[in-house]
């Protein structure tokens, strides 16, 4: 898959993030500061564990995979509400 559709998956998911989580669905208004984001992202990782642990072929690829499009799209959600320094390269 070329990065410009996984972005495009990416921007998807964050669109419905925000529609489920928001002013008017929850008391934090979707907003969280990075240790908040670690525990969902730790939560996330371990039900895409369990899936790839407990479902058969081709079922486990598959349920893995779109736990993993939640979690990408949590981390970039995560840089939006607190910023994120950028890459450094040494030379």
């Amino acid at each position: 898959m070329k990065r410009k559709k996984v972005y495009k998956l990416l921007d998807a998911e964050r669109d419905y993030q925000d529609m489920r989580w928001n002013e008017s669905t929850t008391d934090s208004r979707g907003v969280h500061n990075p240790y908040e984001w670690l525990v969902f992202l730790q939560d996330y990782l371990t039900e895409a564990f369990h899936k790839a642990a407990r479902l058969p072929e081709p079922g486990a690829k598959e349920a893995t995979m779109d736990m993993i499009r939640k979690i990408a799209a949590m981390g970039v959600c995560a840089m939006e509400q607190n910023g994120c320094p950028p890459r450094v390269v040494k030379k």
